[in-house]
């Protein structure tokens, strides 16, 4: 019998695109069984997926979380909501949603409502469940899908995994993504610290699609040396990376599950924290913090020394993500 799914998540050049992306992934996989909905706030972020012929439904723009929710259960009478979204969500709320008939699946969001989701995932290696007693009982907490069994790896980057690297190039290869929208400017920052430090290395520049400093950037490309190149965001361009630089987020757990020495930069102090505990236990990461606190020397000695690994002892990195999260996780919505 086929379904209506609700995705319920936002996106803009603020929140960034990883809510989106992950959705989309997970979307594609159920496009066979039903009806797909993205139920969203307006903003041009949406233009990413409008030619995966997935239907939108959109917030108004003084409604409520809770009233958006209860409009779109009377109006769409979706089987299943996803909820992808930091929001305190209530129990009530989840409950009145259940009542009316559908199944409600919470992703990566710590609210009282957890208590009555059908399922519970956080598709994140970082997870520390004691933050969850609060919300759930110790039996249910033992229910709730995380960890990297949960991690979820798009195609274009499963299929990367396939594909062979270039063992040809003469210097080694830097690649730098910030995110989609980059909201704290991190690129901005370390551009001039990269292009003042002179080193053997080709550096590719990924700018991501909804990349908030597009003028800066245009701006500061005039200023790099030949062996800077910056092109709009493509996974391609990953394969044959030496090392990337990124920001956390999806983007950190693409790199673990293609086996990349990464270093990683923080957009906020939460997401610091969380990679500082992947580099607690995953050797191909290291953290250099959130951004404001960043300097440019340690990011030099960092870059620096990660090269010299690559030419006298390269990593050797354990498979720590088999890429297998999202027929997981379809599974569970299924």
């Amino acid at each position: 019998m086929s379904k209506t799914i609700v995705f319920r998540f936002d996106s803009s050049s603020y929140v960034g695109l990883g809510h989106l992306r992950r959705c989309l992934t997970i979307a594609r996989e159920l496009k066979t069984i039903g009806k797909i909905i993205f139920a969203t706030t307006p903003d041009k972020t949406n233009l990413i997926i409008q030619n995966e012929l997935f239907k939108f439904y959109f917030k108004e723009k003084a409604e409520t979380e809770e009233n958006f929710l209860i409009r779109l259960n009377n109006e769409l009478k979706p089987d299943i909501i996803i909820l992808d979204m930091k929001y305190p969500y209530k129990n009530d709320l989840i409950i009145e949603l259940k009542n009316l008939g559908s199944k409600i699946i919470i992703i990566d969001c710590i609210c009282e409502g957890l208590s009555s989701a059908d399922e519970i995932i956080f598709p994140i290696i970082t997870l520390d469940k004691e933050l969850l007693r609060e919300h759930l009982s110790q039996e249910k907490i033992k229910n709730v899908k995380s960890g990297p069994d949960y991690v979820i790896i798009r195609d274009e980057i499963r299929e990367l995994k396939e594909k062979p690297k270039n063992q040809f190039h003469s210097l080694p290869i830097v690649v730098v993504t910030t995110g989609g929208s980059d909201p704290e400017g991190v690129l901005l920052k370390i551009l001039p610290w990269l292009r003042d430090m002179d080193m053997d290395v080709c550096f590719s520049i990924l700018v991501g699609e909804s990349f908030k400093f597009e003028n800066e950037i245009i701006l500061l490309a005039k200023e790099l040396p030949e062996n800077f190149k910056i092109i709009p965001y493509s996974p391609d361009e990953l394969i044959n990376a030496d090392i990337v630089i990124c920001t956390f987020g999806v983007s950190i757990y693409e790199m673990i599950f293609l086996q990349i020495p990464t270093i990683c930069i923080s957009h906020s102090l939460e997401n610091s924290f969380s990679a500082s505990k992947l580099e607690e236990n995953y050797n191909i990461i290291e953290n250099l913090g959130f951004i404001k606190s960043l300097e440019k020397d340690r990011l030099y000695i960092i870059l620096k020394n990660k090269l010299n690994e690559l030419k006298y002892s390269p990593i050797k990195p354990k498979v720590l993500i088999d890429g297998n999260g999202i027929d997981r996780i379809v599974n569970l919505i299924i």
